[in-house]
């Protein structure tokens, strides 16, 4: 055997362990390192899907919560038997598809028959026609009504529909009377078409370029995921396809989410080059280095990725890593969780909010008057419920036009809210120009007080009302009713009793002229 010399010796044992570092630093970057970044970006990108889904969620409720509105009117349920053209002329005019941002709506009576439809494109204002509520033509699309509800309630349905002008979201409701009572008398069916403008509002709330593909023949539907289907993602990949299905299982229209983070880093860059130079001058270096900065960074950035995953606490991550790669993925999931915290805020207040007048619409006006009437009979607080009314509000927009009718809601609405000074007073619109104050209970003397005051900001105002048979100025009228804990019975409230006395009381003022108000005490015994 051939003898060597101590720096051969030497320099075979540093090559030697050059190269099994080398092999050992690649080998864990392969095996360990880019497979957990892997796993954490495919987290990431799992997580824009989830409020993606949150957020076509969202649009198709609020679709549905403005549908509802306009189907348990009276008025609607009227106009179902009557078709009279001042319901057309006073709901159904342009400018109410523009204000909704839809673009289309459809009424079938209990027959299946249309009784008046109309298209509208909310955006260009143009006139649309549809056809796809024929159902002799189309008899596939009587799935897309709901089971007529026969005791108290509108029966619904939402979701996308293939139509002559394009894919498009669909909201379905029964009609009905305004307590959601009275006998089955059809459906009130609105669209609102998908298109760009749809993928703008989504990019809003991921925070990702997101494109819409009307045109889907030569896709393979079997490789795309449902929008509504929960898809766990095992690589990383830039985008994700999207299919949106109609009521029969069948393509309406692909939407591509581009993600945030849509590639693997390399397997090597500058960093580990210059660090395994330094391997071949200090072992002990070479060891404390890439435990401390890749093998301890990358297992609390995965724990805490996975900590935070499951316990759906949104704190903030550290950013203060040696890798690149790291900082890049810590710095997007803060940036998720920070979208999703102001995502969830944005859709939480969007869904209990009139969007024309700003206040608190009817949806979360019933969650508050359970709030009162939980108060009423667990801890034996009353409260009072106002119905306030705009005098001659017909008058009024058949007079100056609905754009300066919804300026008028607006203003009478702010009005209103100065009004409510304690965080439980609570003001709603019931709908069209009626408005529902909330009170905790007070003496009578400081409520006739406080309705008179609410009557005098309103003349405040002063918003002219030329044609009004009452004043020159637009007045309201108001109805209250007081409940006290004496009216509980067997630990309940009949709410809308409660609402109808108010409502009643309301009528009275009326009839005694406008521009005044009733108060009526309320009991479930009488």
């Amino acid at each position: 055997m051939r003898s060597l010399t101590f720096n051969q010796l030497q320099l075979r044992i540093l090559l030697i362990l050059f190269l099994f570092f080398i092999s050992a630093l690649v080998g864990y970057r392969y095996f360990i390192e880019l497979p957990k970044l892997e796993r954490s970006i495919a987290s990431i990108a799992e997580g824009e899907l989830d409020i993606l889904t949150f957020s076509i969620e969202n649009m198709l409720k609020n679709a549905s919560l403005t549908n509802y509105d306009y189907a348990v009117w009276t008025s609607t349920y009227d106009f179902m038997v009557s078709q009279n053209q001042s319901y057309v002329d006073e709901y159904l005019v342009d400018d109410t598809f523009v204000s909704l941002s839809i673009d289309g709506m459809f009424f079938i009576n209990k027959d299946l028959e249309i009784v008046f439809a109309k298209g509208f494109h909310s955006k260009i204002e143009k006139p649309l026609e549809f056809s796809f509520y024929d159902f002799k033509k189309h008899p596939e699309n009587l799935s897309i009504l709901p089971a007529p509800e026969k005791g108290r309630g509108s029966s619904s349905k939402k979701g996308f529909l293939s139509t002559k002008n394009g894919p498009a979201i669909y909201s379905v409701n029964q009609v009905r009377t305004s307590d959601s009572g009275g006998e089955h008398r059809g459906f009130l069916i609105s669209v609102k078409l998908i298109e760009n403008i749809f993928t703008e509002d989504l990019s809003k709330y991921t925070s990702t370029n997101i494109t819409f593909f009307p045109e889907h023949e030569n896709i393979d539907f079997k490789t795309i995921k449902v929008w509504n289907k929960k898809k766990n993602l095992f690589s990383v990949q830039p985008y994700t396809d999207i299919l949106l299905e109609d009521m029969n299982g069948r393509p309406v229209a692909v939407i591509k989410m581009e993600h945030s983070v849509g590639y693997m880093p390399n397997l090597l860059n500058d960093k580990i080059l210059i660090f395994t130079l330094l391997i071949i001058f200090i072992f002990y270096i070479f060891y404390r280095f890439i435990s401390t900065t890749i093998i301890f960074p990358v297992n609390k950035l995965s724990r805490d990725i996975e900590s935070r995953h499951s316990s759906n606490k949104h704190t903030k991550l550290s950013e203060k890593y040696t890798i690149k790669e790291l900082i890049t993925v810590s710095k997007n999931v803060n940036k998720l969780m920070h979208i999703v915290q102001t995502q969830n805020e944005l859709l939480a207040k969007q869904a209990n909010t009139d969007q024309l007048t700003q206040v608190m619409n009817r949806y979360g006006l019933e969650t508050e008057l359970n709030k009162y009437e939980n108060q009423c009979i667990r801890f034996n607080v009353g409260f009072i419920a106002i119905m306030c009314d705009i005098d001659n509000f017909k008058i009024y927009n058949d007079s100056f036009g609905h754009i300066q009718g919804d300026t008028a809601l607006y203003k009478v609405a702010q009005s209103l809210k100065q009004h409510c000074k304690r965080p439980t007073d609570i003001l709603a619109r019931f709908g069209g120009e009626e408005f529902m104050l909330l009170f905790s209970e007070m003496p009578e003397k400081c409520l006739r007080k406080k309705m008179q005051a609410i009557i005098s900001s309103i003349e405040k105002l002063t918003i002219p009302h030329s044609n009004s048979p009452k004043a020159a100025h637009v007045t309201i009228s108001l109805g209250a009713t007081i409940v006290r804990p004496s009216d509980v019975v067997d630990f309940s409230l009949p709410i809308n009793e409660i609402i109808k006395t108010a409502d009643n009381a309301l009528y009275q003022a009326k009839d005694f002229g406008r521009n005044r108000f009733i108060i009526n005490n309320f009991s479930s015994k009488n």
